[in-house]
């Protein structure tokens, strides 16, 4: 059959090869052709399915760009004449078309289906919400995390203090992680753990173990009691191999190196099992078939030939034995971890049911058997929309399941008409989201199909088979030829590194460089480790290079992209780079939780929240030893965390001042300022765009610290300083988030050693291990080499591998001018597995032993045009002023109170001042005293206190007139002036023929007394109040009242 009746088009795509122009293209045409006669709707029938929300909106972008280019009969990247190829139409027809189609789709935006492939699943969801046994109106959680810290929070409240099984579980959880190099705080060693909860290869394993604690506490019993018989079996073992070697003659001098001999009679004897590994010597040995040096004495060389049937059984037997061991060693190791998933997944089931939420990552696990079981018109009449076409883009990093689901309607529209997937394999780095770049490399053959039903699985793979056909674009239309040469040549030799299986994956990886441009230049480099530290010296070289081109005019900071492994070197890289005033533009390296400034506010506010927060303590001191007392040791700063009073201390000493009892009185942005101007915090943009946030915050939500804290824990990851992509400064971001985007010059740094060293697998358990368990979670080493899970291991180092060599791919195929690549020197002693350790370095040993390596000219500058710069300034962060130190206000009673009423120190005047407030007439006295003890505003020797003086005033008769009924009264109130400014007199009375203004003095007569009092009287007379009195009360003094 010809391939034009075949209606499946895969193409195997590379980097720049125009994948997003061909999938418009496609499109297009389909939506021209119609099935039958032209319908101007037609494009309901295709759904176009993408990874991100991003690319589902630059393929909008695009389609509806060339729709409104040919609707106004004009050409743009020669769509015209391709649409023309494809559809077979004239170009007044596509015209035509092309006008008619546009205007359906801006009327009728909604039918456009292009969709990311988790909303196609929701929706899927939503339709068989009933089968699945979901309530209708269940909410869907996109943030696995937020799920993840609730669960784990209700998991470790469930903990009994006294013991039991799960309290027993967690607590060797947590050992067992600190054993594995993990961190020591099981809160975030169990979050990382439950990931595995929303894991596509994960699910089917976690299923087949549903174990309690206590049975999985039965198991591990089991497995220890078996683990003490191998040992035991070992150890026979090399006694029965010693008599054998007593028996038959032999030493060991029979042997290369004695190695053979002392294994069995010395090394397996020892209690440390590492010994027991056969030594890399001994395997070589065995391997090669080499028993004995050739310069032996030959009767020695009889001996062994005569004997060596027996020996080679003895290292088998040995190495079945000891492969047994190992296996059941690392299953028990895990053990607990199977006893904590799930119960996990037991509070998972309770805390969804509870909040009525679903989360993405889960449906296609739910459908699966729904969808796969169904024919495809059940499925559409479900949905309420038929679609002829479909057309998978990021085919690599589509799951198992996500395939399989979409099985049943894509088989179905072959029969229509044309379909198209297009995937570059090399660009698979979403393998920890469940992407299986083999399912790419396979397809038409469905990659893991044993769990469909037999014939549908055979009859929708022949039709695939039938139907596909496949075409690579091999063309590069992003970079300049010598970074394409570069890059073929790099990776044709790098390939290599992996098994035979997976470089088909980097079959046709050459791309054609006959449409690229001339030019490019490429710089490898290996970096010394220097006293300041390699990284140090890469951020130093990298800076050097930018600030020389740029002062050459080479190219602009906007054009340099700087691509890192993790996030916690983007922020590294951000950091320097704006300490060297190179400008930066980083989501991820400026995020606001990366500055030392914001860190302290933050610490300072829990601190204030909870005085005993030792955690809080010790990021202040340590902020404090970095900038303010620098010439202390800081072992000797962080003693003084421990008790209360050394830590008031400390800060003294510092010249900050934290009153806990004032400041959280405050409202929350007050406090921030606060807290930074105690700590002389210089303001700068990380502080700036804190405070934004914190403004928001506080519009939104109130000024709840608590609040705030907890938002701020599930926000630091995201909250950055925001900068305008068109600003003339450089780029900083993680490889992964890199993909599909395009920059003038990439410069890749370190040596990609933040990685993990090791994963957790998942294995079947053997059934000659006798216990109650089907699968297990097994932490991935060396070790497993010797085991049942030696081909399980095998497989996930070389997927590890390839994610690593795919993501250098990502990172070097971004660059469309200039390339540079600064790696760390290699090490003195080369191990064995050096080339596949998946350092950055590594890769650049397996290419060429010769460094620096510079390809093209690197004095070559970039002109393209652009649309000009917004130019990066410089604020001049001055240190706060505190505005109470500017403007002077005078707080009524109730404010001062407030923000006072829970200092150690309570001042007796105050407390006075603010009861006489509260009085009106004499007798609300008993009242207002009361409701001050009952509220906390003063304990019970105070209410004494206040009542005794406050009766001692009232008795005196020209105070008590002033507290009788036949005034009117207002106690505190606001004057605002026309000027602006306010005056609150303590307390004003008045009726029809007098107004009398009295304000209470608690110490001694001051001449400022009178100004204050006469400025009330003056206010008062502005607006209008006549034959007005002043009168001050002192309250301590003898001669308590003074007329004016």
């Amino acid at each position: 059959m010809s391939s034009i009746n075949k209606n499946l088009k895969i193409y195997r795509s590379s980097a720049g090869s125009g994948k997003t122009y061909t999938l418009a293209l496609n499109y297009i045409s389909l939506s021209l052709l119609s099935v039958g006669n032209f319908k101007e709707n037609y494009y309901r029938k295709i759904l176009a399915i993408t990874f991100t929300n991003k690319a589902a909106a630059e393929m909008k972008e695009r389609i509806l760009k060339y729709f409104g280019i040919l609707a106004k009969q004009d050409n743009e990247d020669g769509i015209l004449e391709e649409l023309i190829k494809l559809t077979n139409l004239s170009e007044d027809e596509i015209y035509r078309r092309s006008k008619k189609i546009r205007e359906h789709i801006l009327h009728h935006y909604a039918d456009l289906s292009i969709s990311t492939i988790d909303k196609f699943t929701y929706n899927i969801v939503r339709t068989f919400a009933s089968d699945l046994g979901l309530s209708h109106n269940f909410e869907l959680e996109m943030d696995n995390n937020k799920i993840i810290k609730s669960v784990v929070s209700l998991l470790l409240s469930r903990m009994n203090e006294g013991g039991g099984d799960l309290s027993h579980a967690l607590v060797h959880f947590a050992i067992q992680k600190a054993d594995d190099g993990k961190s020591t705080n099981i809160e975030t060693d169990l979050e990382e753990f439950s990931q595995h909860l929303f894991k596509e290869d994960s699910l089917q394993y976690i299923e087949s173990n549903v174990l309690s604690v206590s049975d999985c506490m039965k198991v591990k019993d089991t497995l220890i009691n078996k683990k003490q018989i191998l040992i035991q079996k070992i150890k026979q073992f090399s006694f029965d191999v010693e008599s054998y070697f007593a028996k038959v003659g032999f030493t060991d001098e029979h042997f290369t190196g004695k190695t053979f001999y002392n294994h069995f009679i010395n090394r397996i004897r020892l209690e440390d099992d590492e010994k027991w590994v056969p030594v890399p010597g001994l395997q070589k040995n065995m391997n090669n078939d080499v028993w004995y040096a050739q310069s032996k004495k030959q009767h020695i060389k009889d001996l062994v030939d005569l004997h060596k049937a027996d020996l080679e059984k003895i290292y088998s037997d040995y190495m079945i034995l000891f492969s047994e061991y190992i296996s059941m060693k690392s299953a028990l190791k895990n053990i607990y971890s199977i006893a904590v998933l799930n119960e996990l997944i037991s509070e998972l089931k309770q805390y969804k049911k509870d909040q009525n939420i679903e989360q993405i990552s889960v449906f296609n696990k739910m459908i699966h058997k729904i969808i796969t079981s169904q024919p495809s018109s059940f499925i559409y009449e479900r949905l309420g929309e038929r679609y002829n076409h479909f057309l998978i883009d990021e085919f690599q990093d589509t799951s198992v399941l996500q395939w399989q689901n979409m099985l049943p309607l894509i088989t179905d529209s072959l029969d229509f008409g044309k379909n198209l997937i297009v995937g570059d394999g090399k660009q698979s780095i979403y393998r920890w989201r469940g992407g299986e770049v083999e399912q790419f490399v396979k397809i038409p053959e469905i990659f893991k199909g044993e769990n469909l039903p037999p014939l549908l699985k055979t009859e929708w793979e022949n039709k695939l088979v039938y139907h596909h056909d496949v075409d690579n674009l091999k063309s590069n239309f992003r970079s300049k030829k010598e970074i394409i040469d570069f890059n073929n040549d790099f990776f044709g030799k790098i390939k290599g590194l992996l098994s035979p299986d997976l470089q088909k994956i980097y079959d046709g990886y050459k791309q054609d460089v006959t449409d690229a441009k001339s030019g490019g230049y490429v710089h490898l480099e290996l970096v010394e480790d220097t006293e300041d530290g390699f990284k140090e010296e890469v951020i130093s070289k990298m800076i050097q290079e930018i600030n020389k081109r740029v002062d050459d005019k080479k190219f602009k900071y906007k054009d340099v992209t700087v691509l890192c492994n993790s996030r916690k070197r983007v922020s590294m890289v951000a950091e320097k780079f704006t300490e060297n005033k190179i400008p930066v533009i980083s989501n991820e390296g400026l995020l606001l939780s990366s500055s030392e400034k914001v860190n302290v506010i933050i610490a300072s506010l829990k601190f204030l929240q909870d005085s005993k927060n030792e955690i809080a303590k010790t990021s202040i001191v340590k902020y404090v030893e970095r900038n303010i007392l620098s010439n202390n040791d800081l072992h000797q700063l962080n003693l003084k965390v421990k008790t209360e009073k050394s830590f008031i201390t400390l800060l003294k000493d510092a010249n900050i001042t934290l009153y806990s009892n004032k400041l959280i009185q405050l409202p929350l942005y007050e406090l921030m300022e606060n807290i930074i101007n105690a700590f002389g915090i210089q303001e700068d943009l990380y502080i700036q765009f804190f405070l934004d946030s914190i403004l928001k915050f506080s519009e939104k939500k109130g000024g709840s610290i608590s609040a705030f804290l907890e938002w701020w824990e599930d926000k630091k990851e995201k909250e950055s300083i925001v900068v305008s992509d068109e600003t003339n400064a450089v780029t900083i971001m993680t490889i992964h988030k890199s993909k599909g985007l395009a920059f003038n010059v990439v410069m890749i740094p370190f040596n990609w050693e933040d990685q993990k060293n090791s994963s957790e697998i998942w294995v079947d358990i053997p059934q000659k291990m006798g216990v109650n368990l089907k699968s297990a979670l097994i932490s991935g080493s060396s070790k497993l080499e010797n085991s049942d899970f030696k081909n399980e291991y095998e497989l996930e180092t070389n997927l590890t591998l390839l994610d690593n060599i795919n993501k250098l791919y990502v990172a070097s195929t971004r660059a469309k001018h200039r390339l540079y690549i600064y790696a760390k020197k290699y090490p003195k002693n080369l191990s064995g597995n050096f080339p596949k350790s998946g350092k950055l370095n590594s890769f650049l040993f397996a290419f060429g032993k010769n460094y620096p390596y510079i390809k093209g000219d690197k004095n070559e500058k970039i002109t393209e045009k652009d649309k000009g710069d917004k130019e990066h300034f410089n604020v001049p962060f001055d240190k706060k002023s505190d505005w109470r130190n500017i403007i002077s206000l005078k707080y009524s009673s109730d404010d001062v109170w407030d923000a006072e009423q829970y200092n150690k120190k309570r001042d007796w005047g105050l407390l006075l001042h603010f009861a006489l407030s509260k009085i009106i007439y004499t007798r609300d006295k008993e009242i207002v005293l009361k409701n001050l003890l009952s509220e906390g505003k003063c304990n019970g020797h105070q209410f004494e206190e206040l009542n005794t003086e406050i009766t001692k005033l009232f008795e005196i008769d020209e105070i008590a007139e002033f507290f009788t009924d036949k005034w009117n009264v207002k106690t505190e109130k606001e004057i605002l002036m026309q000027d602006g400014k306010t005056y609150i007199p303590d307390r004003l009375i008045f009726n029809d023929d007098k107004t009398i203004v009295v304000d209470y003095k608690t110490g001694v007569r001051e001449n400022h007394h009178i100004n204050q009092i006469t400025n009330y009287a003056n206010a008062l007379s502005e607006i209008g109040y006549k034959n007005i009195e002043k009168v001050l009360i002192y309250t301590s003094e003898k001669d308590k009242v003074f007329r004016l």
